[in-house]
């Protein structure tokens, strides 16, 4: 198939486009740099290459700016407009050119629940959260989901922290556990969901394919842990000690500002309407992640 590929070189996006590339898609990446070659197109901020709406079979985008980076008030509008503009420039391309895909697939974030920690375990049925990260979701969202008035499929893919060797979370965790510093953030029982990268990514290449794949889905593994025992098994992994006393929470969001919230909560999440389409996951548990990323 033909699959336009939005984010494609970034870390999650720059492995999926190999995989898809290796199941014999040709894959079409949208980049923002004035001299292209194929698999790439240029994107300006208004203006896309419409080349690589030709044959179209269907949309993956990834494209949104960083959540790592500070969180003034113009960066989080970037944070928004970067998945949801883009979407909808999308869409208007699409409807002008009278494109019929066979599905468009996005991004989303497991915050959509909003970024708490709670006994809940929530489902695809439950409502969206009420802080910022809920509101990015939520957005990121309705963008996708107005593709079905174009007649696509739309799948938005609800993602946790993904561990792989060179996600920027994970090498922020590893950093200080690498020097014996290593230490839980906050009170350490909330809520750690993830996912390794390569199941990720087999999510987003399925998901094309089986039309058993609509509307939004948690794609965290069925492991449940907290994230004192997830910085416990990563210092076990990398052959350190953790005997640090946990770090105050107000010293976490004195350092990291409103975004602590990434790492000082969490909840958990069902998995069970992805696991109802047939995946399987090649980790499922924390250690056999870290004996590949680590």
């Amino acid at each position: 198939m033909n699959i336009l590929l939005t984010g494609g070189s970034g870390l999650i996006g720059s492995q999926l486009a190999r995989l898809l590339i290796a199941e014999g898609h040709e894959v079409r990446i949208l980049t923002r740099e004035v001299e292209v070659e194929k698999p790439f197109y240029n994107w300006k901020k208004d203006t896309i290459d419409e080349k690589v709406f030709e044959n179209l079979d269907g949309i993956i985008h990834l494209a949104g700016a960083s959540l790592m980076n500070s969180w003034s008030k113009s960066y989080k509008e970037q944070i928004i407009s970067s998945r949801v503009d883009t979407a909808h420039l999308l869409y208007r391309y699409c409807e002008n050119l009278k494109i019929s895909l066979k599905f468009f697939i996005s991004a989303s974030g497991s915050s959509f629940y909003g970024q708490k920690t709670t006994s809940s375990i929530f489902t695809e049925n439950d409502k969206a959260g009420n802080d910022f990260l809920a509101e990015v979701c939520v957005k990121w969202e309705n963008a996708a989901l107005q593709f079905k008035k174009l007649g696509s499929r739309v799948v938005c893919v609800r993602t946790p922290l993904v561990l792989g060797k060179n996600a920027d979370s994970l090498k922020l965790m590893k950093l200080p556990t690498q020097f014996g510093l290593g230490a839980s953030l906050g009170k350490g029982t909330q809520w750690s969901p993830w996912i390794h990268i390569d199941d990720l990514c087999k999510i987003y290449s399925e998901a094309t394919m089986n039309n058993n794949f609509t509307g939004s889905y948690n794609v965290v593994v069925s492991e449940h842990i907290t994230h004192q025992n997830f910085m416990k098994k990563l210092a076990h992994a990398m052959g350190k000690p953790l005997f640090l006393p946990n770090i105050p929470s107000q010293l976490v969001k004195i350092g990291m500002g409103e975004k602590a919230c990434l790492i000082l909560e969490g909840s958990r999440l069902s998995n069970e309407k992805l696991l109802a389409t047939g995946f399987k996951f090649n980790y499922l548990t924390l250690d056999q992640a870290f004996q590949e990323v680590v």
